[in-house]
């Protein structure tokens, strides 16, 4: 049998990327909160259920869950982004130990998927005339 043997830098790029999406896949619903202020929160205190989109009375509604469109595209577009940039970065010409490689490349990957998500949750709220959160500031 043939054994598969991955290069170095790509099994840095690859445990990068993958480290990037769990961490934002988990830290998303916390963050829409607090962006938000909608009640979102860790995945182990109840994720959405929170969230000022499942009351009925809610004068508003979390922009990213009153619209599937904007929130998927918005929290798809940072985590993609983020993985992207986790793998796309060109660190590998600077001989980094691969623990600190990864390191370095999963910091550059969540950097840009916090910055994107901060930036696509300010557009849903401007959008939507959100005024809490990040909203507050903006409209």
């Amino acid at each position: 049998m043939k054994q598969i043997i991955i290069q170095q830098p790509i099994k840095s790029k690859l445990i990068a990327a993958t480290l990037t999406c769990l961490i934002s896949l988990i830290t998303i619903t916390p963050l829409c909160g607090f962006l938000f202020q909608c009640g979102c929160n860790w995945p182990w205190l109840g994720l959405d259920a929170g969230c000022n989109y499942y009351k009925p009375h809610a004068e508003h509604t979390c922009p990213w869950c009153a619209s599937m469109i904007t929130g998927i595209l918005a929290t798809g577009l940072a985590t993609l982004s983020g993985m992207l940039a986790a793998t796309l970065a060109p660190l590998t010409q600077m001989k980094l130990p691969n623990a600190i490689e990864v390191v370095a490349r999963t910091s550059l990957g969540l950097s840009l998927f916090l910055l994107l998500a901060v930036l696509t949750a300010a557009i849903a709220a401007v959008s939507q005339a959100y005024p809490l959160g990040i909203g507050l500031y903006l409209n």
